[in-house]
């Protein structure tokens, strides 16, 4: 009887040291990025999602609203009261600049030529989520679809619109270490513009985000904002069926 005890002690204490040596795994950064913007960690993404607010870095959100039942003077906005995810939040940076987000998901079919009109683009996939931004008096949108797609089949795509900020985004599905992830949805994303990496976030664990410390205050702001819905974003893979 002792020497099975003995035994279970060992093969509990074997578990417990590799559980610790296990490393938690991070996403590749594009190198020009990582090299001008320290990584900022995410607080507040998991647990109580009730009035939920998400810091990283000099950035902070107010408390996020879900599903809320009154309508906003964003053109837009006010067109999908039948869409299932509903995303609502003020986002600050450090110097007090402010910037309000209200961002869509779920979308029922008849909603998509609506998006499609809203966003000139020719929509392929019922895995649609947007925002629109406002601020200091002027309105940004942000659209992207296949976010929850397996990036090997289809690509998840996204694009920021604005006057003077626009981005587009790449989804990244390499580890840090340079492998491939086997995961079946992206690791994060990366803001483009041109030929260069912007800014970063990674969606996995926690959460990570990258912000290019050269870009404009509203153009960091708006990359936050964006990075923010993205983490805050549910998934859409449970309910496809809905979106038929």
């Amino acid at each position: 009887m002792r020497a099975i005890y003995r035994w279970l002690l060992v093969l509990l204490l074997t578990s417990v040291i590799a559980s610790c040596s296990i490393t938690v795994p991070y996403m590749q950064v594009d190198q020009g990025l990582a090299a001008a913007a320290d990584a900022m960690p995410v607080q507040g993404r998991e647990g109580w999602l009730i009035n939920q607010q998400l810091a990283f870095g000099s950035f902070t959100t107010g408390p996020v609203k879900r599903g809320w039942t009154k309508g906003y003077n964003i053109p837009f906005i006010v067109r999908f009261s039948g869409a299932k995810e509903k995303l609502g939040f003020s986002l600050r940076n450090g110097s007090g600049d402010q910037a309000e987000l209200f961002c869509l998901g779920k979308l029922r079919e008849i909603d998509l030529p609506v998006v499609n009109r809203a966003f000139e683009v020719n929509l392929k996939s019922t895995d649609v989520f947007t925002c629109a931004i406002s601020l200091a008096d002027q309105s940004f949108e942000f659209y992207s679809e296949n976010l929850n797609q397996n990036p090997r089949f289809d690509a998840p795509a996204g694009q920021l619109k604005g006057s003077g900020a626009e981005f587009s985004i790449r989804p990244v599905t390499s580890l840090e270490n340079g492998q491939s992830s086997w995961s079946t949805t992206a690791l994060g994303y990366e803001f483009w513009q041109g030929n260069r990496a912007i800014a970063a976030v990674e969606t996995l664990n926690d959460g990570r985000v990258w912000i290019n410390p050269a870009l404009t205050g509203q153009q960091q702001l708006l990359a936050a904002g964006v990075a923010a819905a993205l983490l805050l974003r549910n998934s859409l893979a449970e309910h496809n069926d809905d979106l038929l």
